[in-house]
């Protein structure tokens, strides 16, 4: 049920059982690539004149926090992540809201 509620399984329309969502599988294959990359502190961006300030970081500074600094690059910098930058919009939305930081309080 979890991969359903995923959208990486749905309904078949030519018969009964399931079958996998191309491109939702891909996107989920992609953020797992990709989730943890930034802990690599070489590939942490620095907040670019014209984007910052940003989540408390100021124009000029490394992103330090490496969920930000993936959020940062996925946001502003897309193009460095070509198998992020190739998925559709809606699943490029997807997995970017994986790395926002959810401030309720």
């Amino acid at each position: 049920q979890l991969f359903v509620d995923a959208g990486i399984l749905k309904p078949n329309p030519e018969g009964s059982g399931l079958m996998h969502d191309v491109d939702r599988t891909l996107a989920m294959l992609v953020l797992t690539a990709i989730h943890d990359i930034m802990k690599v502190a070489a590939f942490c961006p620095i907040v670019a004149e014209g984007n910052g300030p940003w989540y408390g970081y100021k124009v000029g500074e490394k992103v330090g926090d490496h969920d930000a600094a993936l959020g940062y690059i996925l946001e502003y910098e897309p193009d460095v992540l070509p198998s992020f930058a190739m998925l559709p919009r809606a699943h490029r939305r997807s997995v970017k809201f994986t790395q926002c930081k959810m401030e309720y309080n």
